[in-house]
């Protein structure tokens, strides 16, 4: 069978809800752009049963992308290939990297620190090298450079809507844990308490009432009075919900980038947030928003502290917040993604 020839081929992790709306968003801005545009994706039946350690995790994940863009080259014959996450470059060959840019977050060498990780870190290096351009998200701190490699900065875009909600919002505070350990929902849930925020809600998305609790039970953290559990939503209600919303809660332990962080900061919402290490792209702009709504540390009571300030803020300091934080957020926004994507990713990746 006849290979058809296209312009890319964007080989598309598929792992977590938020690749898939990057990976969508990418597609449609390349075809704006008048490309040809293929994708390679993977359901991971297989490589989910492996996923047992994070070693095993990260090879599983690597080999069934490295099968589904084998799939796709049988069928189109890209002029250049874009990988999303370094996990999809690990166990990819010479020839496909060389004509290949790789979009990511983090590295294998930040978020998956120690011996144990030794494996992604060396197919990392050795990846790196190869690849013709490297396309970090991160504009908060400077590139990785690899080699030599050329590099461009690709944000993830946030949506920044053309106006700013009502300056009077609902007595309710949100807070994201689809991965409850990992975004730090015990934290959360001590802070809240400690920082007697009266009849105000504290809404948690991204997990069941069932799943919530039973984190909270096996870390005997007490659920504490007016949370809420909304379950996953859908993007757009996710927004919503934000832009209503007093606060915007975070106390990840390890922040790989941030982009709810970002969006409630694009609908003027204040972050609220420990100081997560990782490629934390929000975390400096909260600081130059407002210092007292980052906790001095990770602990609940320095992160109930940030939020009594955000729950205190006067109104006339709330509609400052509000109006700055979408000027920094703003060099995220889609539209200015788009032009990155064509000005500075294009020319490198395509050579023109």
């Amino acid at each position: 069978m006849a290979r058809t020839t296209v312009d890319v081929l964007l080989v598309s992790p598929g792992t977590t809800a938020g690749w898939r709306r990057l990976d969508a968003h990418a597609a449609g801005a390349l075809r704006d752009l008048g490309l040809s545009v293929a994708v390679a994706s993977t359901d991971f039946r297989v490589a989910r049963h492996l996923r047992r350690t994070m070693p095993l995790t990260d090879l599983a994940e690597a080999a069934a992308i490295r099968h589904a863009t084998s799939r796709a080259l049988r069928r189109h014959a890209p002029r250049a290939i874009l990988f999303s996450g370094v996990q999809s470059v690990l166990l990819q060959p010479r020839s496909r990297l060389r004509i290949g840019g790789v979009r990511f977050d983090a590295l294998t060498v930040t978020n998956r620190p120690g011996r144990a990780n030794f494996v992604q870190h060396v197919l990392e290096r050795r990846a790196l090298r190869r690849l013709a351009v490297l396309l970090p998200a991160g504009l908060a701190a400077a590139p990785p450079q690899a080699a030599g490699r050329p590099v461009a900065a690709l944000p993830f875009p946030v949506t920044v809507p053309a106006r700013l909600p009502p300056a009077e919002r609902e007595p309710l505070v949100v807070a994201y844990a689809g991965n409850p350990d990992k975004k730090g929902l015990d934290v959360i849930a001590r802070a809240w308490r400690d920082a007697a925020a009266d009849a105000r809600r504290l809404v948690v998305t991204g997990l069941a009432a069932e799943q919530g609790r039973a984190f909270l039970r096996a870390r005997h953290v007490a659920e504490p009075a007016g949370i809420e559990w909304a379950g996953r939503l859908s993007a757009g209600e996710h927004a919503a919900l934000v832009a209503r919303a007093e606060a915007y809660v975070s106390a990840s332990r390890f922040e790989d980038y941030g982009i709810a962080q970002l969006e409630a900061l694009a609908h003027g919402t204040p972050l609220v947030t420990t100081p997560s290490p990782g490629g934390y792209e929000a975390l400096p702009l909260a600081r130059r928003l407002e210092p007292a709504l980052v906790a001095g540390d990770s602990t609940p009571a320095a992160l109930a502290t940030a939020l009594r300030a955000a729950l205190e803020m006067p109104a006339a300091a709330r509609a400052s917040y509000a109006e700055r934080a979408r000027e920094l957020v703003a060099p995220y926004s889609e539209a200015e993604v788009r032009r990155r994507l064509a000005e500075d990713v294009l020319p490198l990746l395509l050579g023109r």
